[in-house]
């Protein structure tokens, strides 16, 4: 098995750059075997390893599972972190599945060493088994060829990198190996428990499968989800060519793309694209189901503009004009204001983004800026104060050069401003609640500069 576990972790390339290595270990079989593998493999590899161990207290045998792995590790000198979490106490607070809780621990735990200690990678020991289980796991829940293709021998999970070096092993193998090397493992009772999905697959499914179809069905679920696996490879990379000529603004918080282009692509790749979007809009695909993908089609399906529809962890989608938006919903507070007053002869702050200057000069030593951000009015005839402020459904002014009034609103989709941006505009009004200033696309006709005017207020909005 050592030599078989170090040619797997050079054909799959899984430790290049790799100097200091975090395995996960429970106690169990799977994950004693990987550090007892590891630590005799490490002088080769050129590694330096430690272990983490967390305490679920789920059970009463936890705390001397945690002590055994603890002896284990410091008999072979290795740096070992432990931490207890009262998981039954959160999954009652927060409403989560156990399976849910326990992992969002563990990743916690893991990412809070690696960061601290300037590790590398994370280990964890999945097998063969394991592997055969996710899939027809994924299968059962409605996946498509990424779940199909289960576990990857490298991957990344909420910004760890994670490697699952023991993949090629089954179950019968790893514990073989426990019992020819006198590892003495822990053994988890709740395996035998059918209260999880995964172990009704384990103790129920797989035995009558073998018994009745195929002896060998977990090593041919796993062998062919590496098919699965070299084929969806494809079939993201397709889909990954296709969003990088597409993609018009990508940031953090907001992806946006050229929607008359994506509807020439195949609807395989499309629903590609969506998830390749929601992933690096939410670090991972956690809560994204395919019924969100339905409801993206069909807001596509009728394309007007200023549609939209929320998916999941805060997504939002939206169609402007030629263009599909995806956004944060915590974005569209961004650029949200109290309603607030404007100290002349001042540059007040208005939020971490943006700033608005004030000058008044003299009509003769004013002259017209090419300045897009800018803004010149009549002083006299303002109703002091001012202040700026959001937009609000009703709101309409005379805008330069119009002869009546016209909606804010409608000047916005005549300029063809993404909805998503609307509420973040700013408006200049006086102590009446005039607008003024609709920055920085329109001035109000009524407080316009003429050869009458004696003194010029200057507004510009600044970006920080």
């Amino acid at each position: 098995m050592k030599a078989e576990l170090r040619n797997f972790i050079i054909k799959n390339n899984l430790i290049a750059d790799c100097q200091k290595l975090l395995l996960a270990v429970s106690g169990g079989p799977d994950s004693l075997a990987m550090l007892d593998l590891f630590y005799k493999l490490k002088k080769e590899l050129n590694l330096k390893i430690a272990v983490a161990h967390l305490d679920h207290m789920f059970r009463e045998a936890s705390k001397s599972e945690a002590e055994f792995v603890e002896k284990f590790t410091k008999n072979r000198n290795i740096d070992f972190f432990s931490k207890r979490v009262n998981l039954p106490a959160i999954i009652k607070k927060n409403d989560l599945s156990a399976e849910a809780a326990a992992r969002e621990e563990r990743f916690k735990f893991f990412k809070e060493i690696i960061l601290s200690n300037n590790l590398d990678l994370l280990a964890l020991a999945h097998h063969r088994d394991d592997q055969a289980e996710t899939v027809l796991l994924n299968l059962f829940r409605g996946a498509g060829l990424n779940g199909l293709s289960g576990i990857q021998p490298a991957a990344e999970f909420k910004g760890i990198k994670i490697i699952h070096p023991m993949l090629n092993f089954s179950k019968k193998e790893i514990i073989y190996y426990c019992a020819e090397n006198n590892l003495e493992p822990c053994f988890d009772s709740s395996n035998q428990k059918n209260i999880y999905s995964r172990n009704v697959i384990r103790n129920e499914i797989f035995p009558v499968v073998e018994a009745k179809i195929n002896s060998n069905t977990r090593e041919v679920i796993a062998r062919s989800s590496k098919l699965l696996a070299a084929e969806n490879e494809f079939l993201q990379q397709q889909a990954l060519k296709r969003y990088k000529k597409i993609v018009k603004n990508e940031s953090c918080n907001q992806i946006i793309i050229d929607l008359n282009q994506f509807k020439n692509i195949d609807q395989v790749l499309q629903r590609r694209i969506y998830r390749l979007i929601y992933d690096r809009l939410n670090d991972n695909l956690d809560d994204l189901y395919l019924d969100h993908i339905f409801e993206i089609e069909k807001l596509i399906g009728d394309t007007k503009t200023g549609r939209g529809v929320d998916i999941a962890s805060g997504i939002r989608v939206e169609i402007s004009y030629s263009n599909l938006i995806f956004l944060k919903k915590d974005k569209l507070k961004e650029g949200l204001i109290n309603k607030t007053k404007i100290g002349l002869e001042k540059e007040i702050k208005i939020d971490k983004d943006r700033s608005l200057k004030t000058e008044i000069v003299e009509s003769t030593d004013f002259s017209i800026s090419d300045n897009p951000q800018q803004a010149a009015f009549d002083y006299d005839k303002l109703q002091l104060p001012l202040y700026i402020r959001n937009r609000k459904d009703g709101d309409k002014f005379k805008p330069l050069g119009m002869r009546g009034n016209k909606k804010v609103k409608d000047i916005l989709i005549d300029k063809k401003i993404p909805k998503y941006k609307r509420s973040q505009l700013l408006l200049v009004v006086d102590a009446e609640e005039n607008i003024i200033w609709l920055a920085p696309y329109k001035i109000s006709d009524d407080y316009k500069i003429t050869q009458a005017t004696d003194k010029v207020l200057i507004l510009e909005l600044k970006y920080n």
